[in-house]
């Protein structure tokens, strides 16, 4: 194999500017590490008590579960029916709605106030079918 002759095999593996000097990109300064801003790390009791507060609404999403399997509700008319279907989805689904929205809508704010929508939340999505053995 001659100098000029390139194997089909060794030219797929090149990219056009694959020529350029090693060195010159060795030369180059390396950036300086970010510094993290006010918001952008969670300090550790924050985050336990975010965890913690995650299960429960995990915890509340379990007991609407049990509470939509032990209906027996039936309606006569079908779109009845549907809107109660609905219902009982919004209600499985709502535990974990408000707390990525919470999550999501409080960016930026103060961890005091996304905690005092979280426990807000715990009081308004409660499963009271559940709670009560409806």
């Amino acid at each position: 194999m001659t100098a000029s002759a390139v194997d089909p095999d060794e030219e797929a593996l090149a990219w056009a500017g694959d020529d350029r000097d090693a060195a010159s990109i060795e030369s180059r300064a390396p950036r300086e590490p970010r510094q993290p801003r006010d918001g952008d790390s969670i300090p550790g009791p924050l985050l336990i008590t975010y965890g913690i507060l995650a299960g429960l609404y995990l915890i509340y999403t379990v007991g609407w579960v049990i509470t939509v399997t032990r209906s027996t509700t039936s309606l006569p008319s079908l779109l009845g029916e549907i809107m109660f279907q609905l219902g009982e989805f919004l209600a499985i689904a709502s535990p974990a709605l408000w707390f990525v929205a919470v999550l999501a809508l409080t960016r930026g704010r103060k961890p005091v106030i996304r905690l005092l929508w979280l426990l807000v939340g715990l009081a308004v999505v409660v499963p009271w079918p559940f709670l009560l053995g409806v």
